[in-house]
């Protein structure tokens, strides 16, 4: 009998070695050691190998949520400026500066913002004039309604209904109808100078009404407020409060995730109609999760791999909007690692800026890396050049940005910009150079951005109403090439 005893364990033992199966002994991984006894695992093995699972899930929460929550933080921004008062507009009447904690925010154009409820206020009209770009996009990011010559409004303005989600009621004639898909709602808009001044833009803006559609009669007066030169935070959290937020959001919002999302959320404790209350040791696990999150987002954004970044096959130069679309969908399925990428650094998933459009629209150019592959460095000093004719009808500007914040730089000037209005001097031929540095070169000042030693920056090359050598690539800028 013991014999045969024997001979099974000789099986069991060459069976679990042929499968490589877990049996008595250590797991090494990257991740750590687990023991196991008998193909049990110790109880210290499976407490950490549930910890980790619970991590995994939640990074994978941080990375596919990121959109929502950067769009929350725009929109509680918004909300909450000053005394907070209900549909408030705010306007950057002088442009917005290094002040602002946006991400990729343009000091170029003039912005407005305003936060909508239609849970607390029902459907909601916002009059616009003619004449604006922009749009509405839910928590999401998702398009709600694009305002301009290619939005629901064909450039001519109207009356914009945004309606909540699952409204059933009767919709009055007159207006320009469209449904959110969440709740809360931003509604942005930006004007272009004109004659290099943001007068014209701003009129436009300061006529703009928001208010509730039972209130049509009688709207409210409109609350408009300048928010040049002020402190504005619109940015999320990197922390367990990200978690936090995100679990009120799910509180207070529409169903609006599918089925794995769901499975995803609760199994870190975020589900509807539940308190969201985790323990001390859940806080930490979920708090390094959020770093762990935004470690990988920030890989994802200053160091993706994706051959289809490049926009040049020379240059270093990548699109935004990696695989060329605002859906991240351009292989039939979410790239939810483009997405997180792009969500990041910047805001505003739109269609609008991706499409094709000659003359019109607008195209962005980005990039951590100077033309030796390098990450730009605060401290050194660089040059780029731009060869002559920039091909835009419109305007083009470089904007520099904190690697950290990924808000304008913050380097003790207002605007950490140069454009075509700021009155750059161009070369005999037509080109022009710019230069980045902790100091200007001698007589150069007019062309260059003050960086900040010890601190990762980053460019936004920006052309509005881009022409066909922009597009057939007739026209390219240079590398960011290191001077010293």
């Amino acid at each position: 009998m013991s014999d045969t005893l024997d001979r099974s364990n000789v099986t069991a033992d060459a069976d679990a070695a042929t499968h490589d199966w877990v049996d008595t002994g250590t797991v090494e991984t990257s991740l750590g050691n687990f023991e196991f006894r008998g193909g049990y695992p110790t109880d210290a093995a499976s407490k950490r190998l549930h910890d980790l699972r619970t991590l995994n899930r939640a990074v994978e929460v941080f990375l596919d949520q990121m959109p929502v929550v950067s769009w929350y933080y725009v929109w509680k921004g918004v909300a909450e400026w000053d005394a907070g008062t209900p549909n408030q507009l705010l306007i950057w009447q002088e442009l917005m500066d290094s002040r602002t904690l946006l991400l990729t925010g343009n000091s170029e154009t003039v912005y407005a913002l305003t936060a909508i409820d239609t849970k607390r206020d029902g459907p909601v009209v916002v009059e616009l004039p003619a004449g604006l770009l922009g749009g509405a996009a839910d928590l999401w990011q998702d398009d709600v309604a694009s305002i301009g010559p290619t939005g629901v409004d064909k450039g001519q303005g109207g009356k914009l209904l945004l309606l909540p989600p699952g409204h059933e009621g009767a919709v009055p004639d007159g207006y320009i109808v469209a449904r959110a898909t969440s709740y809360r709602v931003v509604l942005g808009v930006r004007g272009f100078l004109v004659e290099g001044k943001p007068d014209h833009a701003v009129g436009l803006m300061r006529s703009i009404r928001v208010y509730p559609l039972s209130a049509a009669a009688a709207a409210p007066a409109q609350t408009y407020a300048d928010v040049s030169n002020t402190d504005i935070d619109t940015i999320f959290r990197d922390g367990y409060g990200f978690f936090e937020d995100l679990a009120g959001i799910i509180a207070y919002e529409a169903d609006h995730l599918a089925s794995a999302q769901w499975f995803n959320l609760a199994a870190i404790g975020i589900e509807k109609g539940k308190d969201f209350a985790p323990d001390a040791e859940r806080r930490a696990l979920l708090d390094e999760a959020a770093k762990l999150g935004a470690a990988t987002a920030r890989a994802n954004t200053y160091d993706c791999t994706d051959p289809v970044r490049l926009i040049y096959p020379d240059r270093k130069w990548e699109r935004l909007f990696v695989g060329g679309t605002a859906t991240w969908d351009e292989k039939g399925f979410v790239n939810s690692d483009h997405r997180a990428g792009f969500a990041y650094a910047a805001i505003g998933m739109s269609p609008a800026m991706v499409k094709k459009i000659v003359g019109g629209g607008s195209q962005y150019l980005f990039s951590p890396r100077d033309g030796n592959g390098n990450y730009l460095d605060g401290g050194k000093r660089y040059k780029l050049h731009y060869p002559a004719n920039i091909p835009v009808k419109a305007f083009w500007s470089i904007v520099v940005y904190d690697a950290v914040s990924r808000s304008m730089l913050q380097n003790g000037n207002k605007f950490p910009t140069v454009s075509v209005y700021t009155g750059p001097e161009f070369n005999a031929d037509g080109s022009i150079d710019f230069f980045f540095g902790p100091e200007a070169p001698a007589g150069k000042e007019k062309n260059w951005v003050k960086t900040v030693p010890g601190r990762g920056w980053f460019p936004l090359l920006r052309f509005y109403g881009p022409l066909d050598a922009f597009f057939d690539q007739a026209w390219k800028p240079g590398d960011i090439e290191p001077i010293d």
